[in-house]
């Protein structure tokens, strides 16, 4: 089965020389993994169906549409969780390795970015949904 997937780095801004950011990714900070994070027009490219196509289906499906993680001017869902709504719903076909993906890339960005919470907040987040 074949994956693909996107790793984002923060490089130091030093050089541009593509041979030496190949060189330099070792040190490099991993940003986010890809596909995670997304908004409609995302969703609606990897689905194969028009964005206005998207927003109409999470509209009509308010209730049980999966919720964004973010909502401002723009809303971001986790991948996975969207296309396993899709998938419920049979109308849709979804390739399991974009699956397989989507829930592997929002998994390393969730460890990933609570390695950043304090311990003591961490367990009182643990005591407040347990």
């Amino acid at each position: 089965m074949e994956y693909e997937f996107t790793l984002k780095y923060r490089l130091a801004a030093a050089g541009s020389d593509a041979d030496e950011l190949v060189e330099r990714r070792g040190t490099a900070r991993l940003v986010e993994v890809c596909p995670d994070s997304v908004g409609l027009t995302d969703i609606a490219e990897l689905v194969g169906v028009s964005r206005q196509n998207m927003r109409q289906l999470s509209l009509a499906h308010a209730n049980s549409f999966p919720a964004p993680f973010h909502e401002g001017s723009v809303a971001l869902w986790h991948l996975a969780h969207v296309l396993e709504w899709l998938m419920e719903r049979g109308t849709y076909h979804i390739e399991q390795s974009l699956l397989d993906v989507a829930h592997a890339a929002m998994q390393i960005n969730l460890v990933k970015e609570s390695a950043r919470i304090d311990n003591d907040v961490r367990r009182e987040v643990r005591n407040l949904v347990a």
